[in-house]
């Protein structure tokens, strides 16, 4: 998997120690980077979810729940980047899809949901006895809170890009 060295290195830390030598248009290079791969983890979760909505039929349940799964994980990295500057692209990362900042509207509600969430996208995607009747939530009701989820981080993103 590719990697940019930009994401090896925290850049909200890096701006911490180099603010004070280093003249503020090279922070704002910083800090347009740091957007710019936020914008583009917000882009790779929108088309888990455009997948996930094209997955239509009784059958498809495992890859809606599957898509939306990954749509909000990938968002949830963007908004923990955005936020503190880390990037994780270990498989251990999953445990962390809930942790987010508590200045993300509604935070420890979304970190229950991506608990639940995960348990279920495990079904989906590993328990070749699941069924959708196993599930926290319908599939499809997944795909709506994940279309919510997604909205929410897009806009705090946004609002911190500035």
């Amino acid at each position: 998997m590719s990697e940019d060295p930009f994401l090896k290195i925290n850049p909200l830390k890096a701006i911490a120690c180099l603010e004070t030598i280093i003249p503020e248009s090279s922070v704002v290079l910083i800090r347009r980077e740091l957007h710019s791969h936020c914008q583009k983890l917000i882009r790779l979760a929108s088309a888990h979810l455009r997948f996930a909505n094209a997955a239509t039929g009784q059958l498809s349940w495992r890859q809606r729940v599957s898509r939306s799964y990954y749509a909000c994980y990938t968002a949830s990295k963007a908004i923990r980047l955005i936020h503190s500057g880390t990037y994780n692209t270990d498989v251990g990362d999953h445990k962390n899809g809930g942790e987010l900042p508590t200045s993300f509207p509604n935070s420890s509600s979304w970190k229950d949901f991506f608990t639940k969430f995960r348990a279920d996208r495990n079904i989906a995607d590993y328990d070749h006895l699941g069924n959708e009747s196993m599930l926290e939530m319908k599939s499809s009701e997944y795909v709506v809170k994940s279309t919510q989820f997604l909205a929410l981080a897009k806009s705090y993103i946004n609002e911190r890009a500035a």
